[in-house]
Order: C-alpha cells, then sequence, then structure tokens
C-alpha cells in the first residue's frame, strides 16, 4: 500500500465526512473512480493501520489517526495554495491541483518552514481554514449567501468547491473574491433567485451557485 494512496483516501473520506458520516463505500468508490472491490479490500488494510473505523455494509470513517493524518495533508495544501497565490501569482481558479501535488512529497519540516515563512496564515486564498499543526482549526466563519437577507450587505470570507476552476473563474470575472463586499438586492420568490450588487454592477444568481458562497453580514 503506498504511501500516497493512503493519503488520498485519508483525504477522500475527510472530505466526505463533512456530509455525511459514516461514508458510505459507495460513496467514496464514486468519488475515488474505483470499483466497491477494489476499495472495500484498502478499507480493510487502513482499518488493520488503525487508519479508519470499517464495518462491512455500516460505511467508514475516520479514526483518531486517520482524523490527524487528514488534518496534516490538508494543511500542507492550503499552505501550498496560499505560496502559490500569493508569491507566485498563479490564479485562485488554478491553484488547488498544483497544491494536489506538492502536498504529497511535503516533509514536515518543509510544511513547518514554509508555515513559518508565511507568517503562519489561518486561510487559503478560497478562505478555508488551515490546520494549526496541533491540528486544531481556525474558526469558521460566514453563512451561505443564499441565506442573507434582501437589503444586507455581507463581505465574502469563502467559498466552497474549490476545485472547480470554471466555478471560481466565474466568480473572479463577476469581482467576487474573500474581502469583497456583496449586497442582496431582491429574491426571487418563486425558485429563489438572487440579484446582487458587486463593485456597483447588479447580477443575477441562482440559489446554487450563491449556497457556495460565505459572507460575513455587515
Amino acid at each position: 500500500m503506498g504511501e500516497r494512496t493512503t493519503e488520498e483516501y485519508l483525504e477522500t473520506i475527510g472530505a466526505l465526512e463533512e456530509s455525511e458520516s459514516p461514508v458510505r463505500t459507495s460513496a467514496l468508490a464514486g468519488a475515488l473512480g474505483l470499483s466497491m472491490g477494489s476499495v472495500s479490500e484498502m478499507l480493510k488494510r487502513l482499518a488493520k493501520k488503525g487508519l479508519v473505523n470499517h464495518a462491512p455494509y455500516e460505511g467508514v470513517s475516520l479514526s483518531g489517526e486517520g482524523k490527524k493524518g487528514f488534518l496534516r495533508l490538508t494543511r500542507r495544501h492550503r499552505l501550498w495554495e496560499v505560496f502559490l497565490n500569493n508569491h507566485l501569482g498563479i490564479a485562485w481558479e488554478d491553484i488547488y491541483p498544483e497544491a494536489c501535488s506538492l502536498e504529497h512529497c511535503t516533509s514536515e519540516l518543509v510544511a513547518e518552514s514554509l508555515a513559518h515563512f508565511l507568517n503562519d496564515p489561518e486561510y487559503c486564498p478560497h478562505g478555508s481554514p488551515i490546520p494549526h499543526s496541533n491540528y486544531e482549526l481556525p474558526q469558521v466563519r460566514g453563512i451561505p449567501l443564499s441565506q442573507l437577507e434582501v437589503g444586507r450587505t455581507g463581505k465574502m470570507v469563502a467559498v466552497e468547491c474549490e476545485s472547480d476552476a470554471q466555478y471560481l473563474r466565474y466568480l473572479r470575472d463577476i469581482g467576487l473574491a474573500p474581502g469583497e463586499e456583496v449586497k442582496v438586492l431582491e429574491r426571487s420568490s418563486l425558485d429563489g433567485t438572487l440579484i446582487i450588487e458587486v463593485n456597483g454592477s447588479s447580477k443575477a444568481m441562482g440559489t446554487q451557485v450563491a449556497s457556495l458562497i460565505i459572507v460575513e453580514p455587515a
């Protein structure tokens, strides 16, 4: 069992646990693009190593050690995103896959040196919290833009679905990024579509898109 394969499983399980726990084996197989048989066999190996809790037909969840591994990878990934965006000028829609590659070949020494070089940032360019070296997470801030009341202004603090380059490019093109202000002008009573104001311009935005944008109400 390769170290990178183990890390990819921990990352995927950790991400899926945000919406369901325990994680269904079928959901994990779908996310990894692998057969149910291959995934079930790998989960048995991870369980023997004490990284997951797994029982047939009951799904899988990260153990305490597995959670630490997941947060360690998340820390490295998001630190690299900060470096790539802030110091190499790579656009926020392009940094996710690059950080995915770098995180797997980053030692603890390099990760902590990188954190020190970056002045220990708490959030990545997408606004996601960067786990501390002790595995604690900074506070998750804000509410989905789709829940902001009509007439209220909010400051964008994060965006979910940070691996979707097309979505991030769309937000950049309309001027939305962490730190920018957005105001809800109208909300359709039919389907919840919003009319928002960003940088003096009004835009229509569907509820699904708006639900992925996290804002702090002014």
